[in-house]
């Protein structure tokens, strides 16, 4: 898929917005929502209790002027025998509210009303009609409301009956409601008012957020854009960062690491391959060109001289390949092994490498997880190099012996590369050779290094760098004491157990 189909198909699913946008605009709309629904919610209860808040006090004043019926003019339980008196006496002592009035109907005219200046007319002749409109039980009150005087009116109207009256009554209690609703509307815009404001900054303050948290992923995309099989040098800083998006940074830039270290190790693989496959060939073609096909002798001895040169790079090769596969995850098969029975196979084994003097010091006893294939062959090959550099008859010795924490041999091993563990298992190979150079150690372990006073040995340069790698893949270490002209001790450490607590 080219560039430009992956920007149309990138474009067309999400806008052409950014994730920082994307985060942004989710997150304004889910503030949206929920002070929406808070405020809905609360102005909602305010508008219902305020309904209920009215109606029980016009049920409180219908009340406390029945009980004055029921006291009488001198408060001696004789009940009120005329229904003016009990709305004068009533109207007269009651105080009703600024948004609140009250009047005495009787026959259908208004007898008596509450006074003081308000917002609306009790006495209105729309309120009076709409009192004298309704219909009522004997003894019953309603509730209703009308629009009247540019405001809402809350009312309720009640039959009045006295005992020894005739004449029908009602009284009539009315709230402003209108205002009071207008009271909460106000109170709901500057609650939005407040809302839009909140959602302001919590989308500036989001939007630097956002920005400090995905920069990571901004210099990834850049990161990713200039990462190319010629450079695979680039990072993605993550200092200071601990988020998910950094967490998926340090993978990237982990993975970056394996895919740099792949690519360096095909490139190591070809270049060595080209070098020391050259020197071969070219001896190889060389005898070919001056072949006698008429000289038997001649034809025999290039016959053994290409048959060698085929099989010092059929070595290579294997050995090459060896190294290459050191990063697939099959390199190693570990299981279970007996550390005894692996050094006593080991000693069977490099006997039969060359006439020496051969010694077995198995100290190690007991089984810990290991490759025992991958770590029989690189012992074998330290009792091959000694074998090369030593002279016959002289001693070589092979000893096995736990290395414990702390110990100068586990300290050794930690400082060589091998992780923390509670114990070692140390594989060594003591000869009489030549030695190394103090100068010379450091590099015998890299692949077609030879020290100098190696002269003219056979072998690739890559048995060293082989016991290396296989001892790496076990998490251990190799390591080498010697001294020029008197011999060598090569040193395989690989740890057994997690790390100390």
């Amino acid at each position: 898929m080219s560039e430009a189909v992956q920007e149309h198909v990138r474009r067309s699913r999400w806008g052409g917005w950014s994730v920082r946008q994307r985060l942004l605009v989710l997150i304004v709309l889910v503030m949206t929502a929920g002070l929406t629904v808070v405020g809905a919610v609360n102005f909602g209860l305010q508008y219902g209790s305020l309904t209920e808040r009215v109606d029980a006090e016009l049920q409180q004043e219908v009340s406390e002027l029945g009980q004055m019926a029921q006291r009488g003019p001198a408060q001696d339980g004789r009940p009120y025998a005329d229904v003016s008196d009990l709305f004068f006496a009533f109207l007269t002592t009651a105080v009703a509210g600024n948004d609140e009035a009250m009047m005495g109907m009787v026959e259908g005219e208004v007898e008596i009303f509450s006074g003081g200046a308000r917002t609306f007319e009790v006495a209105h002749e729309e309120v009076q009609t709409a009192a004298r409109g309704l219909s009522l039980e004997p003894g019953r009150a309603r509730v209703t409301e009308l629009r009247s005087q540019g405001t809402q009116l809350r009312m309720l109207v009640a039959d009045v009956r006295l005992p020894l009256e005739t004449r029908p009554a009602r009284f009539v209690v009315v709230k402003d409601i209108g205002q009071q609703r207008a009271e909460i509307r106000r109170y709901a815009l500057t609650y939005g008012v407040l809302a839009v404001l909140v959602l302001g900054a919590v989308a500036g303050l989001a939007h630097l957020l956002l920005g400090r948290l995905l920069r990571p992923l901004t210099e990834l995309r850049a990161a990713t854009a200039a990462t190319t099989t010629d450079d695979l040098s680039r990072r993605v800083d993550v200092s200071g960062a601990d988020t998910d998006v950094a967490e998926l940074v340090v993978r990237y830039n982990e993975m970056l690491d394996r895919i740099e270290a792949g690519v360096q190790q095909q490139r190591q693989f070809l270049d060595d391959a080209a070098h020391e496959l050259r020197t071969p060939l070219t001896i190889v073609r060389g005898n070919a060109e001056l072949l006698s096909a008429d000289d038997p002798q001649d034809v025999e001895a290039t016959r053994r001289l290409v048959l060698g040169e085929v099989d010092r790079m059929q070595r290579l090769v294997d050995d090459l390949l060896m190294l290459a596969r050191v990063q697939r995850p099959d390199f190693l098969r570990t299981g279970r092994a007996d550390v005894t029975e692996l050094t006593v196979e080991a000693m069977d084994r490099v006997t039969a490498l060359g006439e020496r003097t051969w010694r077995l010091r198995a100290g190690a006893e007991g089984s810990m997880r290991m490759d025992r294939q991958r770590v029989l062959q690189a012992v074998v090959q330290l009792a091959a190099n000694a074998v090369k550099f030593s002279e016959p008859g002289s001693a070589i010795e092979l000893s096995s012996a736990w290395a414990v924490t702390g110990s100068p041999a586990a300290i050794g091993a930690v400082a060589a590369g091998a992780v923390e563990a509670r114990r070692y298992l140390v594989l060594s190979v003591h000869d009489e050779g030549i030695g190394i150079p103090d100068e010379q150690q450091e590099r015998v372990f890299e692949r077609f290094a030879r020290a100098d006073n190696a002269g003219q040995a056979e072998g690739s340069g890559l048995g060293l760098a082989i016991v290396r790698v296989i001892a790496e893949a076990h998490g251990g270490a190799v390591g080498v004491a010697s001294v020029a002209g008197e011999g060598s001790t090569f040193w395989l450490a690989l740890p057994d157990g997690s790390a100390p607590a």
